[in-house]
């Protein structure tokens, strides 16, 4: 089903509401009472200032990974590089940001950002080459393009972009690359991060439902042949709209290094990039919702330990829980259908029995 049916929604709820109440029930099957788990999920990410910050910081690389899924899925693409494409964007813009110092804050922040942006999507190229003219399907390329980036980008920092030491990072980035902090609390603090990825994705929303090239790519995406008889070209949206995805992916890395850690270090990411595939998926592929799927993996992310502290629980079960509703949304259009036949056939029987007794 394509994010933009109308009975998307209908069968997503469904779906979540499902996962949920599973993961409600192995968690009262291993001791923890469901209501118990949900208040100590919402703690942990939600209960403090610290920890609602951590939560937003979190939802950034998520909400751009996931853009970049989506809008390659849109075009009848799946991207599942862009653990890569993030790996060489924050590399790209940490060197930058540390070998174009002398420029001033506001032309070197944003050239950071630029050069992480243009490396994801130049990493992202020659997936969309080899389907074209090879016919080798995006996922086998993007996932072993993967391996090839985060073990490049690993070597480069433990030579010659690295900072000396054997713990494999880069030096630490210009003051002037530094994105400004909007919110502190203690240690911890809060940029304008969030905000600009939350943009990015109703604008792209707004791109692909409002303008003549979002059509364009979303034809290419729901039905090739009939954007082929309409004179518009498959392959070339799709290369465009694949670097885009590339480049969205490269923008969080290069976001993540001068927002958050101001340096690029070997195993840089915990994830994000393949993150950004379940909150895609979560959201149904549709950017406009894209933050409620983010958000809530944040939430996840930043609970981890707390299911530990609190309940005794493996900080693993975060997984289970991921994995569990992203199942029950792969399996949305059935598990819909069966909610809503069973609703209909409850509503039925009860206003047979109101009749019956009028």
């Amino acid at each position: 089903m394509r994010p933009d049916s109308k009975s998307s929604f209908a069968t997503l709820l469904p779906a979540l509401i499902v996962g949920a109440l599973i993961c409600m029930a192995m968690a009262a099957a291993i001791g923890a009472r469901p209501l118990e788990l949900v208040q100590t999920i919402w703690m942990g990410a939600w209960g403090t200032a610290d920890a609602a910050i951590n939560t937003l910081t979190k939802m950034t690389p998520l909400l751009l990974t996931g853009l970049a899924v989506a809008l390659a899925y849109r075009a009848g693409l799946l991207n599942v590089g862009c653990e890569g494409q993030l790996t060489v964007g924050a590399l790209a813009g940490a060197t930058v940001a540390i070998k174009c110092a002398f420029l001033p804050s506001f032309l070197l922040l944003p050239l950071s950002l630029i050069s992480g942006a243009l490396i994801g999507g130049i990493w992202a190229w020659p997936a969309v080459v080899l389907r074209r003219w090879r016919m080798v399907h995006e996922v086998i390329s993007t996932l072993l393009l993967n391996y090839l980036a985060i073990n490049l980008c690993a070597y480069l920092v433990s030579g010659p972009l690295g900072d000396g030491s054997a713990m494999g990072r880069t030096p630490a980035i210009a003051p002037g690359a530094e994105m400004p902090a909007i919110l502190h609390s203690g240690s911890l603090y809060l940029t304008a991060a969030p905000i600009f990825a939350l943009l990015l994705c109703f604008a792209a929303s707004f791109w692909l439902c409002r303008t003549i090239w979002g059509f364009e790519a979303r034809s290419v995406g729901s039905n090739p042949e009939a954007a082929f008889n309409a004179g518009i070209s498959a392959s070339i949206w799709q290369t465009r709209i694949f670097m885009m995805s590339g480049a969205l992916a490269g923008l969080a890395g290069a976001l993540e290094v001068t927002a958050v850690h101001h340096r690029f270090y070997r195993a840089f990411s915990p994830g994000y990039g393949f993150d950004g595939l379940t909150a895609a998926f979560l959201a149904n592929g549709s950017p406009e919702w894209l933050w409620l799927s983010a958000l809530f993996l944040a939430s996840l992310r930043s609970a981890d330990k707390w299911l530990q502290i609190g309940l005794n629980i493996s900080p693993n079960y975060i997984w289970v829980i991921q994995a569990v509703l992203l199942l029950c949304v792969a399996c949305r259009q059935r598990i819909g259908n069966g909610f809503w036949r069973i609703l209909n056939r409850l509503r039925t029987n009860s206003a047979l029995n109101e009749h019956l007794e009028g």
